[in-house]
């Protein structure tokens, strides 16, 4: 009989092409998930499943089928060609190649886009749900992971803290910090909509709390941001729609108490902003090259007079590690960072033709009506470029492949629905 049963699970999981691109969606999202918060390896491994599942069930559609799906499609392969034109208007004028294809090799996630939202097998509510479920125990169990690590080595972390280091995470702060925040922020729309039942519903209340602490007190300023630009504009559309706008002032204030508070009992956040506070006092008196405020507004310098000796097209991807340190010596700049602003960073490796393209993209992502009557979409959309104003986002694969699978998850089930709406059969 257990085997029998065994034999029924393994004929249910894969038995078809079908069965299999399901079975293989859901692993490809479960990894990439566990990479957001653990492991790059995982993230692109993820990503690379969800594809591949996507693919299978293509082959599993009628001509018809498959012709309808790329129209629906469209303005995402839009997107994703604009791009990459973003990235190969900065081959022009490069004499060497090397980090020219590195970018476009890196910006190749983004054809998984339109590939996943147009042809992955469809998920019910329930799948979406699970997901989230996934994604806040990751978050918790990291969490938990890195303060328990904070702890056992309190007083070298301390002194890290003090000379601008970050506490150790199981992947780089900032990005670790940007997903933690997002999650946190989904934990608040789930207790907003009611996404749960009362018993689960309990659990994601207290871990969207606990993350809420634990963002401050990991003390990356991008996570501060992230979840403060994410809770001005859910709390006042939620509380515009239930017609309560004016417990936007208790609310407020209760923030502003908890920041006050966490300040004063978290030595973490002391810590970072006094470092912070120091970083831009020695950047005023032209001694901040050793530190990382510092650092990144240098980068920004370099850039923006390197763009501006090259305005329309660039200096192009290939040569833009040789260029930036030339120009940091012609101007006196320390440092060779690339600039810490995906606009820029764009500007610098193609000029303003690769920013328009850029623009276009994202405005190309927001436009479609289905698109843009979604608060999550602008949400997302909103976060993300704010990342680009301090970050050069696009430029690590974590940032990019966070994007196309976050911007993935928010789109599939619009464009299910809208196969769904039209008629058409909904595939399982």
């Amino acid at each position: 009989m257990y085997k029998t049963g065994l034999s029924q699970y393994f004929f249910n999981q894969f038995g078809s092409w079908r069965a299999l691109s399901l079975w293989g969606i859901n692993t490809g999202v479960y990894l990439t998930i566990s990479g957001l918060f653990a492991s790059r390896f995982l993230i692109a491994c993820g990503i690379i499943v969800m594809g591949c599942a996507s693919l299978i069930f293509a082959f599993t559609l009628s001509k018809d089928d498959v012709k309808q799906r790329l129209l629906y499609t469209l303005p995402i392969s839009i997107a994703v060609l604009l791009f990459f034109g973003s990235v190969a208007t900065s081959f022009i004028g490069s004499s060497e190649w090397g980090f020219a294809i590195v970018r476009l090799r890196l910006y190749a996630a983004l054809l998984l886009m339109p590939l996943i939202i147009g042809f992955a097998p469809s998920l019910t509510h329930l799948h979406f749900k699970r997901y989230f479920l996934y994604a806040l125990a990751c978050a918790i169990i990291t969490g938990l992971s890195v303060l328990a690590n904070y702890f056992i080595h309190q007083d070298e972390i301390i002194r890290n803290l003090s000379q601008g280091k970050p506490i150790p995470m199981p992947i780089p702060h900032i990005r670790y910090g940007m997903f933690v925040s997002f999650v946190f922020l989904g934990g608040l729309l789930a207790i907003i909509k009611n996404w749960y039942p009362k018993r689960w519903a309990i659990g994601v209340g207290i871990s969207t709390v606990f993350l809420g602490w634990f963002i401050l007190f990991l003390a990356v300023r991008t996570a501060w941001l992230i979840t403060l630009l994410g809770l001005i504009p859910i709390s006042f559309y939620y509380l515009y729609q239930y017609k309560k706008l004016l417990w936007a002032i208790p609310l407020f204030l209760f923030l502003g108490v908890t920041i006050y508070i966490s300040y004063h009992l978290i030595p973490s956040i002391r810590i970072k902003s006094g470092y912070s506070l120091y970083d831009w006092k020695s950047l005023l008196r032209d001694q901040g090259e050793d530190y990382s405020d510092s650092e990144r507004i240098y980068s920004l310098q370099n850039g923006w007079a390197l763009w501006k000796s090259n305005k329309w097209l660039g200096v192009g991807s290939g040569d833009l590690h040789k260029e930036i340190e030339k120009n940091g010596v012609k101007y006196h700049l320390p440092g060779n960072q690339i600039p810490h602003n995906q606009f820029l960073m764009t500007m610098v490796c193609g000029g303003l033709l690769s920013l328009f393209q850029f623009l276009a993209a994202l405005f190309i992502i927001w436009a479609p009506a289905m698109h843009r009557k979604k608060f999550l979409i602008n949400l997302m959309l909103f976060l993300y470029v704010a990342t680009f104003l301090f970050e050069p986002t696009f430029e690590t694969s974590i940032g990019l492949i966070s994007f196309v699978f976050i911007f993935t998850m928010i789109l599939l089930p619009v464009y299910q629905g809208r196969r769904s709406s039209t008629g058409r059969k909904r595939l399982s």
